[in-house]
């Protein structure tokens, strides 16, 4: 078959990278609240097989390329072990030396992590470009993509190509927005990834118009975290989804009701697949923050016109990431719906997360999933629901995208609180104040008039204190710095 061949076009900045300024984001995220908790059982990554995917520094006409490798003595990587699979690095990369440090170094919240694959950009998309898809290299479970490109030509196929990824072995892939207003087709464009952007705002969000798939208008990215370039950020939402991965495979069927069996992958259980951790990740963040390690914050989550039709704010997605409270989530374990047999009549706790692998109508699943209930005391409710874009396993790779609904119903009012309906993403979420006394309904609904069968995730965090009013939900690529632009022209080579 056709290989994707990759051209590098670049100016290479003049920036100095440093691990050390990126301390004090471990307490804005809340990961120091989780080490409070937890002390030394706070999750650390360890037995998470990851991908660290870099571009070269230099192009690929350069007789030194690839550059791309971390500097596997630096005393921050002592007790790793790197893997590579695909062209031999010649050089030392600064900039994977310092996403490095930050997802899986010894001062990262993921610092238990010690298999690390490391792939040239080229190299990562060509292996994924077989029809008959393998399992990432080493069973791997995060792919970090602190890199962005732009293309004319074959975007679409690439964006198959990664949502196909996730969906086929559950690859829970974190990239990058670039760090200003530009067009990103490569890859937060993609559906089933998992979008970073910045607290202040100033990354680019949105989507771009690539095909009728992939298409403008598109809620990106989906979080966001207190960092000056979106580079850090991306490795610092990477190692706090490797300590969810942790959690959810580790505990086992102690937190999760089911388990699926991938090739090359191993057991993967319903706490830890790419939607669930996606959909932990998104319902746990902040919309609000007080940061100290920066004066960025959000103040405005939802006003002025920036809240989207699936109830995100078109610049900070979901929010801030919370480390604490997406454990939280992932720690309240899995709860069925009314309808899949939920116990206590379908009552859910403060925090958890379902997945469910059959909804839609067709085959006897059902079309509505209800989650009771009750707010005791002045809280709030966080809520994702995600769910994958099919791609086909095959040369059409055809694309599938299903319409799911997310609903709050006040029982005791008889009315609807929310609704977030949107009909071009793959997700939906709510952000609502809760009145103490009433019972809610949280309920999922298909949003289509035929039958189908498809699976998704639902997460939600009801937060027991006096927070600020929620907007109401309606109804219904530069990561290295701002002097270096990395484009990439897609042809086809026997």
């Amino acid at each position: 078959m056709n290989k994707i061949k990759i051209h590098l076009f670049y100016i290479i900045p003049t920036l100095t990278w440093s691990l050390t300024s990126y301390a004090d984001y471990k307490t804005d995220i809340g990961y120091t609240d989780l080490q409070t908790l937890l002390g030394a059982n706070t999750p650390n990554g360890a037995g998470v097989n990851v991908l660290h995917i870099e571009s070269s520094s230099v192009e690929s006409t350069d007789p030194t390329y690839p550059i791309y490798s971390p500097n596997v003595n630096d005393p921050v990587f002592t007790g790793k072990s790197f893997t590579f699979p695909s062209v031999a690095s010649t050089a030392v990369s600064g900039h994977a030396n310092w996403v490095g440090g930050i997802f899986y170094g010894s001062n990262a919240m993921a610092n238990g992590i010690s298999n690390i694959a490391v792939y040239e950009a080229n190299a990562w998309l060509n292996s994924i470009a077989l029809y008959s898809i393998s399992a990432p290299f080493n069973g791997s479970r995060i792919a970090n993509d602190s890199w962005v490109g732009n293309d004319s030509t074959q975007a679409g196929l690439i964006l198959r190509l990664t949502d196909r990824e996730t969906q086929l072995t559950d690859l829970i892939q974190i990239v990058g927005m670039a760090n200003s207003q530009s067009t990103n087709p490569l890859l937060s464009n993609a559906y089933n990834v998992i979008a970073v952007g910045r607290t202040d705002g100033g990354a680019a969000y949105g989507s771009s118009q690539v095909d009728s798939v992939y298409i403008d208008g598109r809620t990106r990215p989906d979080l966001v975290t207190p960092e000056a370039l979106t580079s850090a950020a991306t490795p610092e939402v990477s190692a706090t989804a490797a300590l969810l991965v942790q959690t959810g495979h580790d505990a086992g069927l102690n937190l999760s009701k089911g388990s699926n069996s991938i090739t090359g992958v191993g057991t993967v259980y319903d706490a830890e697949r790419a939607v669930t951790i996606k959909a932990e990740l998104m319902a746990g963040a902040d919309r609000v923050t007080h940061n100290t390690s920066t004066t960025a914050n959000i103040s405005d989550y939802g006003m002025n016109g920036h809240l989207s039709t699936n109830g995100l704010d078109d610049r900070f997605g979901a929010g801030q990431v919370n480390v604490l409270h997406s454990y939280q989530i992932i720690s309240g374990g899995e709860q069925n719906s009314l309808e899949d047999g939920g116990s206590n009549n379908g009552n859910i706790s403060l925090n958890g997360f379902d997945y469910d692998n059959a909804f839609g109508g067709e085959f006897g699943s059902n079309k509505t999933a209800t989650y009771k209930f009750s707010a005791t005391t002045s809280s709030s409710l966080t809520a994702s629901l995600v769910w994958n874009m099919g791609v086909a396993n095959d040369a059409n790779l055809a694309t599938t995208l299903h319409h799911l609904n997310l609903e709050l119903f006040d029982v005791s009012a008889n009315s609807s609180t929310a609704l977030s309906a949107s009909t071009i993403d793959n997700t939906q979420n709510i952000w609502a104040q809760l009145v103490t006394g009433h019972d809610y309904e949280l309920l999922v609904k298909s949003g289509e008039a035929t039958n189908f069968s498809w699976n998704y995730a639902l997460a939600w965090h009801i937060n027991p204190t006096t927070p600020p009013t929620p907007a109401p939900v309606p109804n219904a690529i530069y990561l290295f710095g701002s002097a270096l632009f990395i484009g990439y022209r897609f042809l086809n080579a026997s």
